[in-house]
C-alpha cells in the first residue's frame, strides 16, 4: 500500500504547529469578513468581539456560530447573495446552490481565485489522499446543474492531468458501456447511485469487477462508511470505495486516506468543532456532536464557526498513513436532523443502513418510516427482495433474525414491510430514505 501525501510537511505537523497556523489563519480571516461581510461585521459589533480577542483556539467560543438559516434568511432579504458575501458579485465567475433537502436552497458564488486556486487546492488533498494518478480516466455520472456535486472534484482532476469522460445526458445503461469502452479506472457519484449502478450492470450481465475501475470516490451520503455499504460497493465494482466530504455553502473539508481509518479534515485549511447540537457547548475528542467549521482559505463567502448540521466524532491520534490531520470516525455519521428519537433511544438512519444490507435476501433499497410521537405506531422499515424467487420461508425467517439484530444491537423492535422489488423509489443524487410521519 503506497501513501501519498500532497503537503506531507502539514498533513504529519505536530498538533501545536498546526493548531497556531490555524489560529493566525482565523484571525486573519476574522478581520477579512469584518471588513468586507456586512452581516458578519453586524454579528461581530452585536456579540462584542474583535479578531483581537482571539488570543488561542479556545477563545473561537466567543465568536457567534453561523447558521443554514441564517444564509436563507440573508439572501431573502438581499437577494440574490445576501450579506455575507466579501465579493463584488461581478467577480463571480461559478454559480451553485445546496440541493434544498432541509429548505429553501443556499447560494454560492466563487470568485477566480475560489475557483481555480482554493477548490484545486482543496481537492489536492483528496487526490493525493486516494492515491489517483495522472494516469487515470475518470467517468463522472453527473449532469450539468447548479448543484456542486462532483464539479470541484472533477476541476481538481482536470488541473492535476487526469483524462475527464463526462457522463452527463446519458441513461445507467450507456454509462456502463462507456465506463467500459474508455476504460475509466475511477468512478464518482453518490452511494445511492452507484450502488444503483451495479444492480443495472447485473440486469445487463455485466460485471463491474471485470471493469478497469480500481476506485470509486462517494460523496452526499455517509454510505462510503457505513461498513456493509463499503463491504457491497467494494465487492460489486471490484475497487477500493472512498469518502468524500464537502458542502456547498462551506466547500470541501474531508478525505479518507488508503488506510481507510476515517475521513481526515483539511486542517490547513479549516478549523472543526463539535457541539451539542441542543446547547452549542463544546464536546471533546470521541464525543458524538454536531460539526461546526471555520474555513480559514477561501474569499468569496468564507464561513466562520458555520453549523454543518453533520454528526461526527473527532479522533485526534495520528493514522496509519501518518497524518496528524484530525479524523472523523465513521465518516459523517448522520445529519443532527435525520436523527430522530424513537422509544427512548437516538437514532441515526445509516446504523440501520448497516445492519439492512447485512442481510442477503434484501435489496440494497429501503426506506426509514418514523411514526408520530405519541401515534402508538411502531417504526416500520420497508426493504425489498433482492430477486424474485425466494421462498417465504426463507425471507420470514431473515426478517425474525434481522428484527432480532436490531433488537439487541440498537434496543428497538421495528416493524419490517416486505414489499415488491421496483416499489421503492430510486435515486441519482442524495437519498430521501426516512419518512416522518406527521
Amino acid at each position: 500500500m503506497e501513501i501519498k501525501m500532497y503537503k506531507p510537511d502539514l498533513e504529519t505537523a505536530p498538533r501545536e504547529k498546526i493548531e497556531g497556523l490555524q489560529l493566525e489563519f482565523f484571525r486573519k480571516q476574522m478581520r477579512y469578513v469584518y471588513e468586507r461581510s456586512p452581516a458578519y461585521k453586524r454579528k461581530f459589533d452585536e456579540a462584542g468581539v474583535k479578531p483581537e480577542d482571539i488570543k488561542d483556539l479556545s477563545d473561537l467560543k466567543k465568536v457567534p456560530f453561523t447558521t443554514k438559516e441564517e444564509l436563507r434568511k440573508s439572501q431573502g432579504q438581499n437577494p440574490l447573495w445576501g450579506d455575507f458575501l466579501c465579493i463584488p458579485p461581478e467577480e463571480g465567475v461559478r454559480v451553485f446552490q445546496t440541493s434544498g433537502t432541509t429548505g429553501i436552497p443556499v447560494r454560492s458564488l466563487l470568485n477566480k481565485n475560489d475557483w481555480f486556486k482554493w477548490y484545486p487546492e482543496q481537492f489536492m488533498y483528496y487526490l493525493y489522499g486516494y492515491g489517483i494518478e495522472k494516469s487515470d480516466i475518470l467517468f463522472v455520472p453527473f449532469n450539468y446543474g447548479l448543484y456542486l456535486a462532483w464539479w470541484g472534484f472533477q476541476a481538481a482532476c482536470e488541473h492535476f492531468g487526469v483524462l475527464i469522460v463526462p457522463g452527463g445526458g446519458q441513461s445507467s445503461e450507456d454509462r456502463i458501456r462507456n465506463i467500459f469502452e474508455f476504460g475509466a479506472t475511477v468512478v464518482c457519484g453518490t452511494p445511492t447511485y452507484i450502488i444503483y449502478l451495479a444492480e443495472v450492470a447485473k440486469r445487463m450481465g455485466v460485471n463491474l469487477a471485470d471493469s478497469k475501475v480500481r476506485m470509486v470516490i462517494v460523496a452526499g451520503e455517509p454510505g462510503a462508511q457505513v461498513p456493509e455499504t463499503k463491504k457491497f460497493i467494494e465487492t460489486a465494482w471490484g475497487a477500493k470505495c472512498y469518502d468524500d466530504v464537502g458542502g456547498c455553502e462551506i466547500s470541501n473539508f474531508g478525505f479518507e486516506c488508503v488506510c481507510q481509518k476515517g475521513t481526515h479534515i483539511i486542517e490547513s485549511m479549516f478549523i472543526p468543532e463539535v457541539i451539542d447540537p441542543d446547547t452549542g457547548e463544546n464536546l471533546g475528542p470521541g464525543e458524538v456532536g454536531e460539526l461546526v467549521l471555520s474555513n480559514l482559505c477561501t474569499e468569496s463567502m468564507p464561513l466562520l464557526r458555520y453549523r454543518t448540521g453533520d454528526l461526527v466524532k473527532l479522533n485526534y491520534d495520528r493514522c496509519e498513513c501518518g497524518r496528524t490531520f484530525v479524523r472523523m470516525e465513521g465518516g459523517i455519521l448522520g445529519r443532527a436532523d435525520d436523527m430522530f428519537h424513537y422509544a427512548g433511544v437516538n437514532i441515526f438512519p445509516s446504523a440501520l443502513e448497516n445492519f439492512i444490507r447485512a442481510v442477503d435476501v434484501f435489496s440494497t433499497e429501503y426506506q426509514i418510516v418514523v411514526p408520530k410521537k405519541g401515534s402508538g405506531k411502531r417504526l416500520k422499515i420497508r426493504v425489498e427482495p433482492k430477486e424474485e424467487g425466494i421462498p417465504p420461508e426463507e425471507m420470514n425467517k431473515k426478517v425474525a433474525m434481522f428484527i432480532s439484530e436490531i433488537k439487541y444491537r440498537i434496543g428497538i423492535t421495528p416493524e419490517v414491510e416486505v414489499v415488491k422489488i421496483g416499489e421503492l423509489p430510486r435515486f441519482e443524487h442524495k437519498a430521501k430514505r426516512v419518512v416522518r410521519e406527521q
